[in-house]
C-alpha cells in the first residue's frame, strides 16, 4: 500500500492541488505509516494532517509541525477534520 500511495500522491499533489484549497485539516483513516498524510503535509504546510490507525500500528511514529499520529478505532471515533480520506 505504501508504494502505491507514494506514486499516487506524487500525481495528486502535483495535478490536483485545487482539491486541497480551503482545507485546514485532513484525516487519513487507516493511514499506516502516513505516506499519504506526509505528502499532503509537506506540500500544504497550512493543513493539519492526522493519521488515524490502530494504536499498535502508529506506536512510535513521530509527527511534525502539521502531521500527527493518532491511535484509535475508526468505528469508535474519527478526529474532526475538514476532509477525511480512506483508501479501499
Amino acid at each position: 500500500m505504501a508504494s502505491d500511495a507514494r506514486l499516487v500522491m506524487n500525481v495528486v499533489v502535483d495535478k490536483c492541488k485545487g482539491v486541497f484549497d480551503g482545507l485546514e485539516s485532513f484525516v487519513d483513516i487507516g493511514g499506516g505509516t502516513g505516506t499519504v498524510a506526509k505528502a499532503i503535509a509537506d506540500t500544504f504546510p497550512d493543513i493539519e494532517c492526522i493519521v488515524l490507525d490502530l494504536p499498535h500500528v502508529v506506536a512510535g511514529f513521530q509527527g511534525s509541525k502539521n502531521l500527527k499520529y493518532v491511535g484509535g478505532d475508526m468505528f469508535e471515533a474519527i478526529p474532526p477534520a475538514d476532509a477525511v480520506f480512506m483508501k479501499v
